[in-house]
């Protein structure tokens, strides 16, 4: 992907547009006819901010996606909503559509920017790295080679990997929306969902381990273009799992990010199961 390239191609004019086409940079890895979770998460972030910030000084502390059924790569409709409206914070919701079908709905929490003095031994201890030092490496697990994983730029962290851990750094390499810069919500967006895929211990030939959700929480605003992913995922024998992630840029923890994952087997039970 090209620094001048982008997810989606908007349907008219950016600023009132409702629809936006994919690319085959949103591709994910389970079907090359469908998007990966992170770009429509990001897209209707960047609906839902564009709402607020005509309603106040307003940053996003939560976001839950919900994925509805898969996402075709396609022209995507946004629609926003409120859901609560008060002088401190602000719920708002958007629905993404293809083809008249809701495919993902999200919602999302916003705070009123104040100045608040608080002691400063209360924020997270910060874990300066530089990630342009690190290696680069790429999701090799992308049967086609175009999409999310040729979209961002992954280095590996230095955190000592147990299994079902990783630590891993993501940058989007060109535009969430074409002729614009991400906000650093939307570039967290873009990145968080790939919690499921950074340090996964299911072998990808036999288990799928598709998230139905994505939640994110932020305290601080990202600095610079890498998301740090450090996570930790739970499979249960019950079809189960849970990824757990710390979300950091390179001063430090910036918020946590959350997905459940429904697991399947590819194929009958081995016999050595």
């Amino acid at each position: 992907m090209r620094p001048d390239e982008a997810l989606y191609l908007p349907d008219g004019d950016a600023d009132r547009a409702t629809r936006f086409i994919a690319t085959p940079w949103t591709r994910g890895p389970w079907d090359m006819r469908l998007q990966h979770g992170g770009p429509p998460t990001a897209l209707m972030v960047r609906a839902m901010e564009r709402h607020a910030a005509e309603l106040g000084e307003f940053q996003l502390a939560c976001v839950t996606t919900d994925f509805l059924r898969a996402v075709p790569i396609g022209a995507c409709d946004l629609a926003v909503e409120p859901l609560r409206s008060g002088r401190r914070a602000l719920g708002l919701q958007c629905t993404l559509a293809v083809d008249g079908r809701p495919c993902a709905r999200a919602g999302a929490l916003f705070i009123r920017r104040l100045d608040v003095p608080v002691p400063p031994e209360l924020a997270p201890a910060g874990d300066p790295v530089d990630p342009r030092g690190l290696d680069e490496r790429t999701f090799d697990f992308f049967p086609d080679p175009v999409g999310y994983h040729t979209a961002i730029e992954l280095r590996l962290g230095t955190c000592p990997i147990e299994p079902g851990c990783g630590d891993g750094w993501l940058r989007l390499r060109g535009h969430l929306v074409a002729g614009e810069a991400p906000s650093p919500a939307q570039r967290v967006a873009v990145a968080a969902d790939a919690i499921n895929g950074v340090g996964f211990a299911l072998e990808f030939a036999r288990w799928t381990f598709i998230n139905a959700d994505l939640t994110i929480y932020l305290h601080r605003a990202l600095e610079g273009e890498f998301v740090r992913l450090r996570t930790r995922h739970v499979s249960q024998p019950d079809g189960r799992g849970l990824v757990d992630a710390e979300l950091g840029d390179r001063r430090g923890p910036i918020g946590r990010a959350l997905e459940a994952q429904v697991l399947e087997l590819r194929g009958p039970v081995p016999k050595d199961s």
